[in-house]
């Protein structure tokens, strides 16, 4: 299956949709995407959505994956993360908190949103 990302935004917060099977290459591009979308538009919070992939990333890939993120992202006052409860392991946000990205991951859309969302 294709890995495909769809961007748009919700009141001032930029969200990214993946779905299809992400290897790290993959879920780093789309970091980087995110990353060069929200310095060049000046957005402030992202969402990345990937409740519809299929990840099967190795633990130190998840370390790399969060480490990459933090230096994408690090321009973003909030950024939340979305993951299906089985991927739900914390390695990857810790990595990127200990990069300096203010990045919090949930299984829930809508306390993801809020989240963002609060200031």
């Amino acid at each position: 299956m294709s890995f495909v990302v769809r961007v748009h935004r919700e009141d001032g917060v930029l969200i990214a949709q993946a779905s299809g099977s992400a290897s790290l290459a993959d879920l780093c591009g789309m970091a980087s995407m995110i990353g060069v979308t929200t310095s060049r538009s000046n957005e402030r919070r992202a969402v990345l959505d990937v409740q519809a992939v299929d990840i099967g990333l190795a633990f130190t890939e998840h370390l790399h994956l969060g480490t990459f993120v933090a230096e994408q992202l690090h321009h973003l006052e909030r950024v939340a993360s979305i993951v299906p409860e089985r991927y739900r392991t914390g390695t990857s946000e810790k990595a990127a908190q200990k990069g300096g990205l203010l990045l919090h991951t949930f299984t829930d859309r809508d306390l993801a949103m809020a989240w963002v969302r609060e200031r």
